[in-house]
């Protein structure tokens, strides 16, 4: 899916086929009439400068639902793999949240 993301006065193209996925949820192997399947599938897009973009792509195995592109913060993309039980090494360690995920709590709202 194709579309253009707008960060202030800056217009970002993503492309799902193109930018990296870091997480992709399951897809059904058979598609039936009566059963809708959604998910989250969470990219990372880079231009030319090496800026980051990090957006979340919401789909759904009916055709009458529109997909739709989020973008997202580092911070919120981080937490949404680490509540998919991944840790990614492209985020900064130094958030509070690492830390106690190290301290050995799941979630932040533990503490």
């Amino acid at each position: 899916m194709k579309t253009v993301l707008y960060n202030g006065s800056r217009q970002i193209p993503v492309d799902t086929r193109h930018d990296e996925c870091l997480y992709a949820a399951p897809r059904p192997e058979k598609k039936t009439a009566d059963i809708q399947h959604i998910g989250k599938d969470l990219y990372l897009h880079m231009d030319r400068e090496k800026n980051a973009t990090y957006y979340l792509h919401l789909w759904s195995t009916t055709k009458s639902t529109r997909e739709k592109i989020l973008p997202m913060s580092p911070q919120n993309a981080e937490r949404y793999l680490r509540s998919k039980g991944l840790i990614c090494n492209i985020f900064p360690k130094s958030d509070p949240i690492a830390s106690l995920y190290q301290w050995g709590y799941g979630i932040a709202e533990e503490f």
